[in-house]
């Protein structure tokens, strides 16, 4: 294992503010290991790797080798040939990936012994995730509900760990509460954040449903969303003309084969039909003057 002095600056952003660090004075060793010692950590909280990503980091690390040293922990087992060293992984999934990919024998690793308890591995990796805009909604929501309920952290404590406001925790954690089938859509970024935080608005699932299908087709805002949302909050006065715009608004929809929308006031209102393509406007127009 090759040690080298003196590198490694701008990793303090990783270490949780709760833990003792030494002062900033203190510089980090870098070791050089064998990449096949190095296990992947188990408390990640991403769990979605961009394939073609870690092919294009490759040809990076194969060409100039890996810049930001990984952070390990050390692994040592009793075995009968002796004591037997192995490390696993606190933060640089990619870049270890990347690097099995290149085919690198080994890699520079930073060890911090003070990650052996699950919690600090789980809260370093989401640091680094979060801060570098890695995790994808859902991911980043788990990761947060398992701080919550693994290890009895408050949103509070959640969120000052990641340097966010605990509100930003609470929108995000509610993700979890969405259809499983809409989560996985969220995840693979076939629905935004925003649409998908506009749909938990609907305590109506039949309509929630409805809502996201007609996302899917392109063409409705958020804001939109969150309207139709509010529309359809139960209002004893208009139960009976909200069912029917709903009506109106399905059979449109199949007949012009494109989102509709009506929007509707004591004054009037107005009926919006989405579309995505020219081609789309072009049918939408001939269904309508046939």
């Amino acid at each position: 294992m090759k040690k080298l002095f003196g590198l490694g600056k701008g990793l303090g952003s990783l270490i949780p503010q709760n833990m003792e660090i030494e002062p900033e004075t203190r510089k980090e060793s870098i070791f050089y290991v064998e990449t096949n010692k190095i296990k992947a950590n188990p408390d990640q909280p991403r769990r979605d790797f961009d394939e073609e990503g870690i092919k294009e980091l490759s040809k990076s690390v194969r060409k100039y080798g890996v810049l930001q040293p990984l952070l390990v922990t050390k692994v040592e087992t009793e075995t009968p040939k002796g004591l037997e060293v192995s490390y696993q992984l606190i933060a640089g999934e990619r870049r270890l990936r990347a690097s099995q990919v290149a085919g690198l024998p080994q890699v520079p690793i930073i060890i911090r012994d003070e990650f052996e308890h699950k919690q600090d591995r789980l809260e370093v990796a989401l640091i680094e995730n979060v801060q570098r805009k890695d995790l994808n909604p859902v991911e980043e929501a788990e990761a947060y509900d398992r701080l919550a309920k693994e290890f009895g952290l408050t949103q509070k404590e959640i969120a000052d760990k990641v340097s966010k406001s605990r509100e930003v925790v609470a929108n995000a954690v509610r993700l979890l509460n969405l259809p499983k089938d809409i989560r996985d859509a969220l995840r693979a970024e076939k629905l935004s954040r925003a649409h998908a935080k506009a749909l938990l608005a609907f305590s109506d699932g039949t309509k929630q449903r409805e809502v996201y299908n007609q996302i899917l087709a392109g063409g409705v805002s958020s804001k939109e969303v969150e309207s139709m949302a509010s529309s359809a909050k139960p209002n004893k006065k208009q139960v009976k003309k909200d069912n029917k715009f709903s009506t109106l608004e399905k059979n449109l929809s199949e007949t012009l084969e494109a989102p509709v929308l009506i929007h509707a006031s004591e004054k009037g209102g107005k009926i919006v039909v989405k579309f995505a393509t020219l081609e789309d406007l072009n049918k939408i127009a001939k269904s309508i003057i046939d």
